[in-house]
């Protein structure tokens, strides 16, 4: 027989002593479980433990990092990197250089994933935003980098940031920045406008819908809904239900933000609908046969 510890057993035996506290009533931190499973040999265990802990913010996690950005899964190093840089107010400024030293060998790294989540934990560390992991604005203030697959914003001028769209909709829906799949860069997530401070952001609703979030300095985050969406386009039951409805960033137009809709699959329809920043509603630009049709 192996001599390999099981991975259930010591997994299983975190969640009973988790249950069990729950059930006492105890103020047990959880970090004091997961965090001495980082150090077992066993590479399930760790990450195991490394993906509960990256919901928590105690403030030993970034320290109990370090070790694994050398660790001999890629899917560990890459977690341990994005956790570092989750954390990056917690990290003490005299301590920054060497933790941006140890991500050194990360940011070599042959995975791109990986290479991402270095990019990522140190320009949060150092303050500069020029990797294309983050979105910056063009005035500069405000800069947005994923973070629980949503986009969190940071304002420079203070350097304090919010979690947009935190906590989620109570809807079923991922709300999930496209480029959170793959932990990849910034690609068409985020459109700034060009002179104010506002932004478009392309978000998963589902598997297989797209929508549009719009925040603006003042004003905050506007979620672009399902059922918003076949109020502003249809009148209610001509929008067969069980097909995807998908709104994606098509251009900020002068005050507007243009975003092109496209739904169903046999009796599809396309339009191209707009919000105004001056009045906060909708309109519909256009209507069209979808592509393909």
């Amino acid at each position: 027989m192996s001599n390999k510890p099981q991975v259930s057993t010591p997994i299983a035996a975190i969640g009973l002593i988790l249950v069990a506290f729950c059930i006492s009533g105890s103020t047990v931190n959880p970090a004091d479980v997961y965090l001495p499973q980082l150090k077992v040999k066993d590479a399930d265990v760790r990450i195991a433990a490394l993906r509960e802990l990256q919901i928590f913010l105690d403030s030993r996690i970034p320290e109990a990092m370090l070790p694994l950005l050398s660790d001999e899964g890629n899917s560990i190093r890459r977690l341990a990197a994005r956790a570092i840089g989750s954390r990056w107010w917690q990290i003490p400024t005299e301590k920054s250089e060497g933790y941006v030293n140890a991500l050194a060998q990360n940011l070599r790294s042959e995975f791109e994933d990986e290479k991402n989540m270095a990019e990522r934990a140190v320009g949060l560390l150092t303050r500069h935003y020029d990797s294309k992991v983050f979105s910056r604005n063009p005035n500069g203030r405000w800069v947005i980098y994923e973070r629980r697959g949503l986009p969190c914003l940071i304002d420079t001028t203070t350097y304090t940031e919010e979690l947009l769209g935190w906590p989620r909709s109570k809807n079923g829906g991922l709300e999930t920045l496209l480029c959170a799949f793959g932990n990849e860069v910034f690609g068409e997530d985020a459109l700034w406008h060009p002179r104010k401070e506002a932004v478009a952001l392309n978000v998963l609703e589902t598997r297989r819908a797209t929508t549009v979030w719009i925040w603006e300095h003042r004003f905050g985050l506007h979620k672009l809904g399902r059922a918003e969406l076949i109020n502003l386009l249809q009148p209610k039951g001509e929008i067969d239900e069980p097909h995807p409805i998908n709104a994606t960033i098509k251009e900020w137009k002068d005050n507007e933000l243009q975003v092109s809709v496209g739904w169903g699959w046999e009796r599809g329809g396309s339009a191209v609908i707009g919000w105004d920043l001056s009045s906060h509603k909708w309109r519909v630009i256009s209507r069209g046969q979808r592509e393909g049709q």
